[in-house]
This record gives structure tokens, sequence and C-alpha cells, in this order.
């Protein structure tokens, strides 16, 4: 009787990996027409100041060196130094080496001196919202000139004749996209606010 048969390899199949699934982007942080946005670097520490700093109502942290914060709007569009405290927060040139600051429209900032103060102040009015930048200096001449050189915004342009500050919806304002003090940061994570 025989027995086996055929000589050879017994056929295997080829061994298989588990599928793997393709590397996801995190989403961008989203807009908001009832809040005002910014993203705000790792390296950048907003502080109390003069005018506040009010803690951000909302984050998105899927941002890389850095998040996207989402502030409640001041109650009203002209920066003050009254309680009820509302600003973001402030930031000192002399203590954020290289701060950069870049508007909505992807143009961005550098203060013109160290003794430059930018304050955020978010602010929301008929379904619009931004995160505008407060200039406090030592010279009305001081405060951030564009990256390619124009334009410039300077201190003394914010204050009106009265000596209050203009509201921040005057074109004297940045409205901040991004901060940071290591350079200018593109806002690529973020969707900002309308």
């Amino acid at each position: 009787m025989r027995t086996g048969g055929g000589g050879g390899e017994v056929p295997t199949e080829p061994p298989t990996e588990p599928p793997t699934e393709p590397p996801t982007t995190p989403p961008p942080c989203p807009a908001s027409m009832t809040m005002a946005s910014i993203f705000v670097a790792s390296n950048v520490e907003l502080q109390a100041e003069v005018y506040g700093a009010v803690p951000p109502a909302s984050m998105c942290t899927t941002c890389p060196n850095g998040m996207v914060n989402y502030y409640d709007s001041a109650s009203t569009d002209t920066p003050h130094s009254t309680t009820p405290l509302e600003a973001a927060g402030s930031l000192s040139a002399v203590n954020c080496p290289n701060m950069c600051i870049c508007d909505t429209a992807g143009v961005c900032y550098n203060p013109t001196s160290n003794d430059v103060v930018a304050t955020l102040w978010p602010y929301c009015s008929g379904g619009t919202c931004g995160t505008y930048v407060l200039i406090t200096a030592n010279t009305d001449a001081a405060g951030f000139v564009s990256t390619t050189g124009s334009p410039t915004f300077s201190s003394g342009a914010q204050v009106a004749p009265d000596f209050d500050f203009n509201p921040v919806t005057d074109p004297s304002y940045i409205n901040a996209a991004t901060i940071s003090c290591e350079g200018c940061v593109a806002s690529t994570c973020q969707t900002s606010s309308p």
C-alpha cells in the first residue's frame, strides 16, 4: 500500500498583516461666530498687566506648538482698565523675544521696540468676532510694523481726541489670528473667527 504521495511542500498562504489606517491629520480648530479666537503659541505667557487676563471660554488643543483660545466678547468695544477687566491678557516685547503677531489676513507684525506691550481685546458684534491688539508703549510712534515694512500700527493712533481709546473695530487695531514669542506663526491650524 502506498501512503503519502506526491512529495513536495505543503502550500501555505503568505502571512497577512493587519490592515493599517492612514495617518489622520488633526482637524483645524473651528471658527466661531460667538467667540473671539486666537492661536497662542506654547512659548507665550499672557499676563494680567493693567487690563486683566480673562480665562478662555474654551480651547482647541489639536494644533502643534500651541492652542487656539476662544474668548467671550468683552462688553464694550473700547478697551478699559476699570472693573470688570475684560482683556484676554497682555504680552510685553521685553519679555517675549522675537514677538510676532499675524492678523486674520495673514500679514505678520513685529514690535518696533522693546517697550511695546500688546493687550488682546476679544470683541464680537453682529456675528463678527475678533481678538484685537491694544498697543501701549512709551511713545505714540511705537507699535507694530509689518514684516514687509508697511503698514505700521502705533499706540498713538489708537487714542481718540478725548484721550480715551478708539473702539477696537477702528482700523488702528490689528485683528490678531496668532501670537508667538519665537517668530511668526501662520494660522494653518485655525479657521479664524468670521
